[in-house]
């Protein structure tokens, strides 16, 4: 999980290419929220042409919007291409993926008493 919280810190981490590895789903939940997968889900559907755009989409807050995409740029998932706009520079999030798979190695039960 450390790894993880100081890659979306700073944007760089320790983690293998393409793989986001998390100890138990406590925490793959703390990092990927439902919102989030809301907001992955909407870029490679839509192709929006900046964050904005995505919020409207999704109906929800530019900030909370922001934010997220934010995380989801620093897990590697998204990139953030910067451009010119009507007003000023627009952000355009982009999918470095299609899809999101989830593997789950389940640990053998340990015997009581």
């Amino acid at each position: 999980m450390a790894a993880i919280s100081r890659a979306m810190k700073t944007g760089k981490g320790q983690i293998l290419r393409n793989e986001i590895s998390c100890r138990s789903m406590d925490e793959m939940i703390k990092v990927m929220t439902k919102s989030r997968f809301q907001i992955f889900t909407a870029v490679v559907e839509t192709s929006p042409n900046s964050i904005t755009e995505l919020a409207g989409y999704l109906r929800k807050d530019l900030g909370n919007v922001t934010r997220d995409v934010k995380a989801l740029e620093a897990l590697g998932l998204l990139t953030l291409q910067k451009e010119k706009g009507k007003r000023g520079e627009k952000v355009k999030p982009v999918a470095l993926y299609d899809r999101i798979l989830f593997e789950c190695e389940p640990k053998p039960l340990q015997k009581t008493g």
